[in-house]
């Protein structure tokens, strides 16, 4: 499988495409990472980009996973039309998947309006949820562990080794339990990335790719 990740830093911090490879590879499955991301931005800023339109046009992509801006959340409408946007550009044969985010550390009231926005955006364009923002409260409050990074925001390494692990599940139409979830998520998160690679951090108090 050839999957294009196009997101933000709730993509590349811990190298969430780089996780679900570990993940395939632990399933005895071949996949083929690529990831277009910048911080900060949405879809309606990736569909403004020459890369985008190459990459989904010309890459030969099976799937592509598509993930919006999270922190702040930018609404419902937001979501849509970046997300439907990208479709219209997808050939036949790469399916959408979505990266359903989660909310704030302080703000969990606010993960119902992000996950109903992404489940009518995949109503709208065929497209299948990855529901890791569901899952992520959920995993949270039944094992007592830390998925935030220092800023209650990114990912700390544990959150996005489950969140590589829910897109996985799904892109191989996997069944998805809690319980498997957060034994592989822990299992991925003890591997070491190679250390020439950026990572966020915290330096001098600020936050820092590193």
């Amino acid at each position: 499988m050839k999957v294009l990740f196009i997101g933000n830093s709730h993509t590349f911090v811990h190298y969430v495409p780089l996780r679900v490879k570990w993940f395939f590879e632990k399933h005895g499955k071949d996949i083929d990472v690529t990831m277009l991301t910048h911080p900060g931005v949405g879809l309606d800023y990736h569909i403004k980009q020459s890369q985008t339109y190459f990459d989904l046009m010309y890459g030969k992509y099976d799937a592509v996973v598509l993930q919006h801006n999270a922190h702040p959340f930018p609404g419902k409408e937001s979501v849509i039309s970046g997300g439907k946007a990208i479709a219209g550009i997808c050939p036949e044969q790469t399916k959408i998947y979505l990266y359903m985010t989660w909310s704030e550390k302080n703000n969990p009231e606010g993960q119902k309006v992000m996950s109903e926005a992404y489940r009518e955006l995949a109503a709208e364009i065929g497209a299948a949820v990855c529901p890791v923002g569901e899952w992520w409260w959920q995993i949270a409050e039944a094992y007592g562990e830390e998925l935030y990074f220092a800023d209650g925001e990114h990912s700390s390494v544990l959150g996005a080794s489950l969140a590589a692990v829910v897109i996985g599940r799904t892109l191989l139409n996997m069944p998805v339990e809690k319980e498997e979830l957060y034994q592989e998520a822990r299992e991925l998160a003890a591997k070491e990335q190679d250390p020439r690679m950026i990572d966020l951090v915290m330096k001098d108090g600020e936050l820092d790719m590193a």
